[in-house]
């Protein structure tokens, strides 16, 4: 049972890693380009305006948030896969790093998808683009409280005479 949950759990690592990757490399020719008629635009450009700076400053941040978020959470998931490795499966170590990995990876894909509502980008690119993330983010939200409920009535069974 131990081989089974840990070939899932780096299979879910890699495919998580993969799909970090891959997000980069598809979106790295849309951001150079965009990067290079903003740099022109801005060249161009003889005043700055105050609230495009402090918009621009928030979306900056925003981004920074979220991808602290993104490594954090892949930091947790690989905590977790450790602590099954060494026969800690169900204990309380591993739920506040399941709830990590889950808030952690649906917090940025909210807000990703309500950035692209604004910026006028397809419905259904977001949705085909984001609904795998979102659905592992909630699997893992769903496994943690499953874990939490688990020990609980572990210990409420220990309990018992």
């Amino acid at each position: 049972m131990k081989k089974k949950l840990n070939l899932f759990c780096v299979l879910m690592l890699v495919l998580m890693a993969a799909k970090i990757i891959m997000g980069f490399v598809f979106n790295f020719s849309e951001g150079a380009q965009a990067f290079k008629q903003g740099w022109d635009e801005g060249g161009k450009a003889a005043e700055v305006s105050s609230s495009g700076f402090v918009g621009s400053l928030f979306v900056t941040l925003l981004a920074l948030v979220c991808i602290f978020l993104l490594i954090r959470s892949f930091i947790a998931f690989v905590r977790f896969i450790l602590n099954v490795n060494r026969d800690k499966v169900f204990v309380w170590d591993n739920v506040p790093l399941l709830r990590w990995t889950g808030w952690g990876i649906l917090i940025p894909i909210a807000v990703f998808s309500v950035y692209d509502l604004l910026a006028h980008v397809p419905a259904d690119k977001i949705y085909n683009e984001g609904i795998d993330t979102f659905v592992f983010s909630l699997f893992c939200l769903i496994v943690a409280e499953v874990f939490a409920i688990g020990l609980k009535l572990k210990e409420e069974n220990d309990l018992t005479i």
